[in-house]
C-alpha cells in the first residue's frame, strides 16, 4: 500500500513538475530564474516530493526479502543528486549561452527519478506477489 500511494503521488509530482520546468524553460512563464517567483516556489516543492517518494520507495527496495539493495540505494543516491542540482543550478554556469547544459542535467535526472521510481514500484508489486 505505501509503494502504490508513492508512486502515484510521485507520478502526479513529477509531471507538475516536468509541466512547470518545460514552460520556465520555454519562458511562457518569465522570471523563473528568480526564487522569489511564485511558480519556482511551487516547482521546487514538487521536485522535493518527488524525491521523497523515492527515496520511500528506494528504502522499501532495499528492506524487501528479495529486493535489490543497489537499486535501492541508486534511488537514495538520486534524490541527493537531484536535489543538490536543483537548488545550485541558477548558480552554476551563469553565462547564458552555456546553461542550457545545466538545464538538460536537470531535466534528465528528473526524468531518471520518474523512471526510476515506476521501476522500483514495479519490481516491488512483483516481489509482493511472489
Amino acid at each position: 500500500m505505501v509503494a502504490r500511494i508513492s508512486v502515484m503521488v510521485l507520478r502526479i509530482a513529477a509531471i507538475l513538475a516536468l509541466i512547470l520546468g518545460v514552460l520556465f524553460w520555454t519562458d511562457v512563464i518569465p522570471g523563473a530564474k528568480s526564487f522569489r517567483n511564485p511558480w519556482t516556489s511551487l516547482h521546487m516543492p514538487l521536485g522535493i516530493i518527488v524525491t521523497i517518494c523515492l527515496v520511500i520507495l528506494g528504502a522499501l527496495m532495499i528492506t524487501t526479502k528479495g529486493g535489490n539493495v543497489g537499486l535501492g540505494v541508486g534511488a537514495i543516491v538520486l534524490c541527493v543528486l537531484v536535489i543538490a542540482l536543483g537548488l545550485s543550478q541558477t548558480s552554476l554556469l551563469i553565462e547564458p549561452s552555456v546553461h542550457w547544459i545545466v538545464q538538460v542535467v536537470h531535466l534528465l535526472f528528473g526524468l531518471l527519478a520518474i523512471g526510476l521510481g515506476e521501476m522500483i514500484s514495479g519490481r516491488y508489486r512483483r516481489l509482493a506477489k511472489a
